[in-house]
């Protein structure tokens, strides 16, 4: 284990930082999203690579953006119900990891229902740092630009940026054991970017009932 104050580089095996709370940990193992489970961790993200063809087996889900598709249920239910409302063609290897993804979050939070939620985004949606007001969320953003966070407090001007297809467990406030705050999180700024590369494909699952 490598250990390092607030930075560490991709790939680098598991990483946490030391100094003061907040905590963060990454590796590219996936058993890294565990460590959300540890008092004083406040994000856990898995650096997972992109698929090989990922881009060219989405481009058409990417294309279809804005768009946006919820539900609640067991995981797979929710899976389901989510690939009806888009009512449009998606990948098979991207519901299946829907549906792993889904899985795992359930496993890890303890629910039997998870909130599974695709979103086809194509404008800055969070642009503040921000920590939010749920139990647990899981994000992973599948093209375009990464979710940011930091630990570095609310002006952050160089935040971290979560890699596509990179997995990432964030505590919120109303965790049952909330991490320190100071780790934050916001949507990264699409509206600098030229029309033609904003758009994002972002999944988001969220603990049943509470979500914001």
């Amino acid at each position: 284990m490598s250990l390092l104050c607030e930075v560490f580089p991709p790939g680098a095996g598991m990483v946490r930082t030391v100094a003061t709370p907040p905590c963060a940990a990454a590796s590219t193992d996936q058993a890294v999203l565990l460590e959300i489970l540890r008092r004083d961790v406040a994000l856990a993200l898995w650096l997972r690579p992109e698929p090989a063809g990922w881009r060219r087996m989405t481009a058409p889900l990417l294309a279809a953006a804005p768009f946006r598709a919820a539900c609640e249920d067991a995981p797979e239910a929710a899976v389901d119900g989510v690939l009806a409302a888009l009512g449009q063609p998606v990948p098979v290897a991207l519901a299946a990891d829907m549906t792993r993804l889904a899985a795992m979050f359930a496993a890890i939070s303890g629910h039997d229902r998870v909130r599974v939620r695709l979103d086809g985004v194509v404008h800055d949606s969070c642009r503040h740092f921000h920590i939010d007001a749920i139990g647990l969320r899981l994000l992973c953003t599948y093209r375009g630009e990464g979710t940011q966070w930091t630990l570095c407090g609310p002006d952050c001007r160089a935040p971290h940026q979560a890699p596509a297809c990179a997995v990432a467990l964030l505590k919120g406030t109303r965790h049952a054991t909330p991490a320190p705050a100071g780790c934050l999180h916001r949507s990264p700024p699409v509206s600098r970017l030229p029309e033609d590369k904003r758009a994002r494909i972002l999944l988001c699952i969220d603990e049943p009932g509470v979500f914001a």
